[in-house]
């Protein structure tokens, strides 16, 4: 739950406010939680050097895809992140994936 909160607080620096956390600790075997964001492009390139700050001495980022392209993902291990922008969203439609997940509230 720490590595979620410091993420959280990362987003809330670049000024994503658009975003909810899922938690799959029981149903998925290689991440315990999902967050799906809303931003631009900015705020997304932005979110990774606070995400290593954040971070730093306690998480490693694993792994970056997409960057500049409307739709960021970031591996954090038993945490996957992902950014949209608004025509990626409306696009992918990705969140409705996670209508039957358990969303984490009061972070």
């Amino acid at each position: 739950m720490d590595l979620l909160k410091k993420t959280i607080n990362a987003f809330l620096k670049v000024n994503i406010t658009d975003y909810k956390a899922y938690d799959l600790e029981n149903t998925n075997p290689f991440y315990n939680y999902v967050i799906i964001a809303f931003g631009n492009n900015k705020q997304a390139n932005a979110l990774l050097g606070y995400l290593k700050e954040e971070l730093k001495n306690a998480y490693e980022v694993r792994g970056i895809e997409g960057k500049g392209s409307g739709w960021l993902l970031v591996d954090l291990g038993n945490l996957v992140v992902h950014v949209f922008d608004n025509i990626s969203r409306d696009y992918y439609r990705f969140e409705e994936r996670f209508i039957n997940i358990k969303e984490v509230k009061d972070l």
